[in-house]
């Protein structure tokens, strides 16, 4: 009798695996014919190195991404999603392999750089007899990403930038270029070198602050002593013309809306020229000063192309 019972329990046990199995399978066959969805605002990163981690990626996934789909929809997620995903595409549509780091002078936002430029074809490096000399002003030429890329090289430096687009199908392109620094022509002072920047992260979202981008931010001076000089002045204008001193010019990049900064500056960066916006900063000539930047978190940065 107890035979029997056994015997049958181990009957049961093994038809219930094999129609697991098989219903694991057939979920697995069905899944693995249907194309991957590529516009998910999210990804899970899975591996299909082995049986169990096959199994979790056509069985378990879908769950997942089921779930998370309705959790995104009932919560309003979808165009925060969006909004980030924009902002990933736009913050890495440039990048650049360093060749030779270059012991110069280092080129920064706004300065005029004379390069040798070659844009690279089927990933054939250019040759030096290939490369024709292109004089551009870093963020505020017709080619301003194409100079962005040249931002923080030093002369004698070479790299290759590649420039990211979207096109109309939404599909990405790219270009790369090779380029070598031959000469940054306006230099800046050498203490820009020990320009000190920290940074209050209120926001993480929204667009960074890009040299040629037409901004508006308030701005406090202080001397070292910790004595206002300047309090809660507003500013208007394009990162990388001469219409601010040098430590606001450059403190701004990079910034988001809604976000903090607080900056040391060395006094030579602090120079005001007639041509300037700003007519009325009284800095200590001798001694380091202190800038609070507060870009406003309903202002959208304007790129001027």
């Amino acid at each position: 009798m107890v035979k029997n019972i056994t015997l049958q329990l181990l009957i049961s046990m093994m038809m219930i695996f094999m129609l697991t199995s098989a219903f694991v399978l057939v979920v697995i066959y069905i899944n693995k014919g249907k194309p991957e969805k590529r516009d998910k605002l999210y990804e899970i990163n899975t591996a299909r190195d082995g049986l169990v981690q096959t199994m979790a990626y056509y069985l378990v996934k879908p769950i997942l991404e089921s779930a998370l789909d309705r959790y995104i929809e009932k919560h309003g997620l979808t165009e925060y999603l969006e909004e980030i995903m924009q902002q990933e595409k736009e913050e890495n549509s440039i990048n650049f392999y360093e060749i030779t780091e270059g012991s110069g002078s280092k080129a920064f936002c706004g300065q005029e750089v004379l390069l040798q430029m070659y844009k690279i074809s089927n990933n054939t490096l250019a040759l030096p007899n290939q490369a024709s000399d292109v004089t551009l002003k870093i963020g505020q030429d017709n080619q301003k990403e194409l100079s962005l890329g040249v931002v923080g090289m030093r002369e004698g430096g070479e790299r290759v930038v590649t420039i990211h687009n979207i096109a109309n199908d939404n599909k990405m392109n790219f270009n790369s270029y090779y380029i070598k620094l031959i000469e940054v022509k306006d230099k800046y002072p050498d203490s820009v070198n020990n320009l000190m920047i920290f940074n209050d992260l209120v926001n993480r979202t929204g667009k960074q602050v890009k040299c040629g981008d037409e901004i508006s931010i308030k701005y406090s001076v202080m001397g070292h002593n910790g004595e206002y000089m300047i309090k809660n002045q507003t500013v208007q204008f394009k990162v990388g013309d001469k219409k601010v001193p040098l430590a606001i010019k450059l403190g701004v990049v990079g910034m988001r809306a809604g976000n903090n900064r607080t900056i040391i500056s060395p006094p030579a960066l602090l120079n005001v020229t007639d041509n300037m916006l700003i007519k009325d900063m009284d800095f200590d000539e001798e001694n380091v000063s202190i800038i609070h930047l507060s870009l406003d978190s309903k202002q959208e940065t304007a790129s001027h192309h």
